[in-house]
């Protein structure tokens, strides 16, 4: 909405003259139709042009509405102070319609919004068009020009030529002001041309052809809606106004010269059922084109919402993607850590196993030497101490053998030289040895060979299983088996003891569970220990084939 504020005095002049010459020459066409007193018409297109006039120029221009009207009176010969208090019904009526609409209803003239449609034709269109026909038909009454009898019919005449220009004027005026054009393309030139064509051949026929337009029959001017919804669904507020004046001036036409549906015996009854018409149509089409927009807005927030929806989902993914990315990064970092570690680990296990080996195991091979040579004079000798000196060598050849196998278990000598099968099968012959358990080595042909620390993480898993067996199974047998199927292997350690209970696996840290999951994981497997049906404990690692495969290991 244009206000204009703090204007000139000449440029308050010149809108005010040009607000007065508007409103007096379509005052002139209205008054050619007047039918009570020489100044009640129901075509009466200045209200509209006022209304406009006050919310595109504001308040300053109002006189020239009053100066307009007064003239346009005078000269069709209304006398004068009548003419006068005409004037300022005209001044009033559109004042009050523009005040109402702009403090109450925060009207917009684009009538995008229902509410701001209903506020038009419910304060401008209604209520302030009844404040002009008040003052207007007292004025008629007071000056002599209208008798009392006539005056409600008077009132009634004056309103509805007033609403009539109100709506069916004021709004394409709105959309010029705007500049809402709805035509965007060659092909939508095409369609309003076509509309254009369709409503004055239509309008011509109904209300215009002699032959075929019907006197009364009222049914006949329903044809016309259907150009007026095309309008409002294809061409806005522009086309369904310019739609509404043109069925409007064709239905004037016909009706003035007793053709359409509208004509009848009284020229007055002819013109008030057309102006009913044209306000029916008008307000029809402006609630459409109302809906219409409602309708566009509604869909455009929904997909601006759905857009920005769409973008915070994506960052919210790309968010997490880089979270995962981080997280993998940090894992595989971690998974790396934790192979150093525990090769590491075997590093410090094997260096200890040949510290043993080399170091305590060759003074007690040594000890042993010793202690034989001195068993060996003492006998010679026939000294009583002979027979400790005996007992000192086996002790001593008990813990070279012991210190031996320590050494081995920890630094397993034969994985260099024969591989995971031949460390497993030191760890069984360990096993039966040192703590007189049956311990069974059982490699099935078609296993696949791991790379070298790949096979020292799995013999740890499978020693810490077998220490765990010897120390809690109280068994008599142990199980070694690893076999291959549905592209897993499995290593699994079975013993026939006690077992132990699924929470108390869970609980216990001295098995070593945590050790046995996590070199299971840096096999890309998993671990589990389940009770057997030997009623003792299972403890099985299954691992994923790598990608080639190898010989038997």
């Amino acid at each position: 909405m244009v206000i204009t504020r703090g204007k000139s005095g000449f440029s308050l002049f010149l809108h005010t003259g040009l607000v007065a010459l508007a409103y007096y020459a379509c005052a002139k066409i209205g008054l050619a139709y007047a039918i009570v007193g020489g100044a009640v018409s129901l075509v009466w297109p200045s209200s509209g042009i006022a209304l406009v006039a006050l919310l595109a120029l504001g308040f300053e221009v109002a006189p020239g509405i009053a100066i307009g009207s007064f003239l346009a009176n005078v000269s069709g010969g209304v006398p004068i102070a009548v003419a006068a208090v005409i004037g300022a019904g005209a001044m009033v009526a559109a004042s009050t319609a523009a005040i109402l609409l702009k403090r109450a209803a925060r009207f917009q003239i684009t009538l995008d919004r229902i509410t701001d449609v209903l506020a038009f034709i419910g304060l401008a269109a209604v209520v302030s068009t009844a404040v002009s026909a008040l003052i207007g038909a007292t004025a008629l009454l007071r000056g002599g020009l209208v008798p009392i009898t006539e005056y409600g019919a008077a009132f009634l005449k004056w309103w509805l030529g007033d609403m009539m220009g109100v709506l069916v004027v004021a709004p394409p005026l709105f959309s010029f002001l705007t500049h809402s054009n709805p035509v965007r393309s060659a092909k939508q030139t095409v369609e309003a041309c076509g509309l254009t064509v369709a409503s004055l051949g239509v309008s011509y026929l109904i209300f215009g052809a002699p032959q075929l337009a019907g006197h009364g029959y009222y049914p006949a001017a329903l044809a016309i809606f259907p150009f007026v919804i095309w309008a409002a669904l294809r061409f806005n507020h522009l086309g369904t106004s310019i739609a509404t004046l043109i069925v409007s001036i064709m239905a004037i036409w016909g009706t003035t010269h007793g053709t359409g549906p509208f004509a009848a015996e009284s020229p007055v009854d002819s013109l008030v059922r057309w102006c009913t018409f044209a306000n029916v149509m008008a307000i029809t089409g402006l609630l459409l084109v109302a809906a219409r927009a409602q309708e566009k807005r509604v869909h455009s927030l929904l997909q601006a919402s759905h857009i920005e929806l769409e973008r915070r989902v994506q960052e919210r993914t790309e968010d997490l993607e880089k979270t995962n990315g981080e997280l993998k990064e940090e894992m595989a970092q971690r998974r790396l850590l934790e192979e150093e570690l525990i090769q590491i680990g075997d590093q410090q296990q094997r260096l200890i196993g040949r510290e043993l080996h080399d170091g305590l195991g060759q003074h007690l091979t040594s000890l042993g030497l010793y202690s034989a040579a001195l068993n060996q004079k003492l006998q010679t000798q026939g000294h009583p101490a002979a027979a400790d000196a005996a007992t000192i060598v086996g002790l001593v050849k008990q813990a070279s053998l012991m210190t031996r196998r320590i050494a081995h278990g920890l630094d397993p000598v034969a994985m260099e030289y024969g591989g995971l099968a031949a460390a497993l099968h030191g760890l069984a012959e360990t096993a039966r040895t040192l703590n007189g358990v049956d311990c069974v080595l059982r490699i099935a042909p078609d296993v696949d060979c791991l790379d070298p620390p790949m096979q020292i993480n799995l013999y740890r898993a499978a020693q810490e299983a077998v220490n765990n067996a010897l120390k809690y199974s109280h068994g008599r047998r142990i199980w070694i088996d690893l076999v291959r199927a549905d592209g897993m292997q499995t290593l699994s350690i079975s013993d026939d003891g006690v077992g132990v209970d699924q929470e108390e696996m869970e609980r216990a840290s001295g098995l070593g569970l945590h050790s046995l999951r996590h070199r299971a994981s840096l096999l890309g497997g998993s671990c589990s220990v389940t009770r057997n049906a030997l009623s003792g404990t299972t403890v099985a690692i299954r691992y994923p084939l790598s990608d080639t495969g190898g010989s038997a290991p």
